[in-house]
Order: C-alpha cells, then structure tokens, then sequence
C-alpha cells in the first residue's frame, strides 16, 4: 500500500497494511535542516526542504505543513511575531490587537493569498501536492477559531469574555472561524487537506460548559459543513490535553478524524469514535518521545497498541516533537509499528520486562 492507500483505508475503518505512523512534527522541521524556526516558518525553500527531510527521516504517513501553527492566521490579521534570529525558539505573538467591539469591527479577513505568511504555505502546498500528493495525504495546519480568538485578544481575556460577554465572545469566534474556513479553502484549491489545530480549546483552558455552547456549534454549523462543501474529505479536529470531558461533543463537530492525546482516556476515545464511526489518533506522550529513553518509548507504545491493534480507524503518533529532539526516541514508536505489522510483537513477552 503506499501512505495514501493505508490512511485512506483507515479513514474508511478498514483493514489496512499496517497501522499508520502520525508523529507530530512541528518546529522540529527546521532542525532536520539545519535552520532555526524562525528560518524555516519564513522562507519556502527552507520549509519545502524540511519536509522532504522529514519523509525521509520519519517516515511518516502523513505530512502536515506547518511550523509556528498558531502564529500564522494571527500574525496576518495584524499581530506582531517575535523572531529569534540568533537563537531556536520558536516565535511567538508580542501582543494582542483586539481591546474590544469596535476594533473588532475595523478587523476584516485577511486574503490567503497574499496576506502575511499565508501564501508561503500554501505555495508549499502546492508544489509537494504536485510532486507527492498521489502517494501521500498532505495537510494544511489551520488555526481554529478559539485558539485564533486567543491570539487575537489574549488568552486570558477571552476566557473571561466567554463567562462576562458571551455574545462578543461569540462574534470573535465566529470571525476567527470564517479565517479558519478562508485558509482551509485556500489549502484545498491545491488539493491539500486542511488539519485545525484548536488545543486552546482543551478543557483544561476552555470550561466543556463553554466548548458545548459557544464553541462546538461554530465547528458543527458553519466550519465543517463550508469545508465539506469546499471538497474536504479529511478534515481532522486536533485538540490536546484531556479530552476526555468533550468527546461527544467533539464528535458532534462534524470533523472526520480526532486526538486521543496521552492525559485522555484513550479507551473511552476508541469506544466513542467506534460507535461514531469516525478514525481517532493516540499519543505516546510528549514527554516520553523527547526525553527518551527508547525502550521507554517503545513500552509505551506497546501498552497502547495491545488494547487498541485491532481498533478500526486507529492512527498512533506522539506528541509534539521538540525542535532538538532525538529522531530515535519517535523511532521507537515506528519500530513496533513495524514489528506489529510483521508478526513479531509479542505482547506478553515485553510488557513481562522491567519497566
């Protein structure tokens, strides 16, 4: 099967080849090539070879263009990015530029385009979806809308105008939502599947009370059906953390593929997505693929494989991957995987070893 075949069959809850390979491989692009985020996230050439590298490193199943995901919409509609030129942190916004009602009135949508970095990512799109995309599905990172809302306002302060004003609350959502449709459009025009990235919405930061009411309808009236009638077929919902208290309201989103992150409880996950029909990803935790050791790793993902391996619909990946991240740690994970697939995973035999 290639990487295409094996997710799409997945996607389908059947039965495929072997499992597929979702690391979660962000700023750690740019250390495959020897660049710092802040190089990589501004310049196509760099960003396009990154990826590449990343196929060749990883290995993985699906390609996700993105770096500074949560920057990009952000920094279009007007806020400022720090970039660290003589140093591998990532960047990040300065300051918010919504203080209330009427800026948010002066804000209009920001082109794909040709507005910020927007076009960067989509002329990446474009030219590996040209090049590769028969053979693998390509993703397109898009910020959803309570994240943007975040960046836009402060995160602090959007919290507390979902409690103190909903209805603005509300209509900044509902903007920020409409950016998420306009760059998710952008991406499919290329033939380039749209992945949101939501994990502000996590309910560790946003109350389920508030994700059900305010949150989810966004994502179930307007975002999803818009993308689906844009041609999206693959639209996953990424939110980390514990999502275990949101899990049907998540599904009732309309996305078509979900996070089971390492805090949530993954059993739950995989009986509701079953139920739903829908595939779900599980995470080795992020802690565990960037501080190692190996075997660690691997225990990890051989605990989760040996209540999930039969689960359709299952994708296993691991937490975000650090810029400086030692590739053999998510290696590890790919490893049983492999041995899985193969018919040498034996269960019983590894978890009997000492931890």
């Amino acid at each position: 099967m290639t990487k295409r075949e094996r997710v799409e069959a997945v996607y389908s809850l059947q039965k495929a080849d072997r499992i597929p390979f979702v690391p979660a491989i962000y700023e750690h692009k740019g250390a495959l090539i020897g660049k710092s985020p802040s190089q990589i996230c501004r310049n196509a050439n760099y960003l396009y070879a990154g990826l590449l590298r990343e196929l060749e490193v990883y290995d993985p199943d699906l390609l996700v263009i993105g770096i500074d995901v949560y920057n990009v919409e952000a920094e279009a509609l007007g806020c400022e990015v720090v970039y660290f030129d003589q140093s591998n942190d990532c960047p990040g916004i300065v300051t918010p530029i919504l203080d209330g009602t009427a800026s948010l009135g002066r804000l209009g949508l920001a082109d794909p385009e040709s507005a910020g970095r927007m076009p960067l990512y989509l002329e990446v799109a474009g030219r590996l979806q040209a090049e590769i995309g028969g053979s693998i599905i390509l993703r397109g990172a898009v910020t959803g809308p309570y994240s943007m809302a975040s960046e836009l306002i402060g995160a602090e302060k959007f919290v507390l105008l979902t409690v103190d004003q909903p209805v603005f609350a509300r209509k900044i959502l509902d903007f920020c939502a409409s950016m998420t449709v306009e760059f998710g459009r952008a991406f499919l025009r290329r033939g380039v599947e749209p992945i949101i990235f939501d994990s502000r919405a996590t309910p560790a930061m946003a109350s389920p009370r508030i994700f059900r009411s305010m949150v989810q309808p966004v994502y179930r009236e307007f975002i999803f059906p818009e993308l689906k009638a844009a041609g999206g077929r693959y639209l996953p919902l990424i939110i980390g953390g514990n999502t275990t208290p949101i899990i049907d309201d998540l599904i009732e989103t309309g996305a078509t593929q979900f996070l089971a992150d390492h805090p949530a409880n993954i059993v739950k996950w995989c009986q509701k997505a079953l139920a739903a029909r829908v595939p779900v990803r599980a995470n080795v935790d992020a802690l565990l693929v960037n501080r190692g050791p190996a075997s660690a790793v691997r225990r990890q993902a051989v605990e989760i494989l040996k209540q999930f391996h039969n689960q359709p619909g299952f994708l296993l990946g691991c937490g975000v991957v650090a810029y400086d991240g030692d590739p053999e740690f998510a290696h590890a994970i790919r490893r049983v995987l492999d041995d899985l697939a193969a018919n040498r995973l034996d269960f019983e035999r590894e978890l009997s070893l000492p931890a």
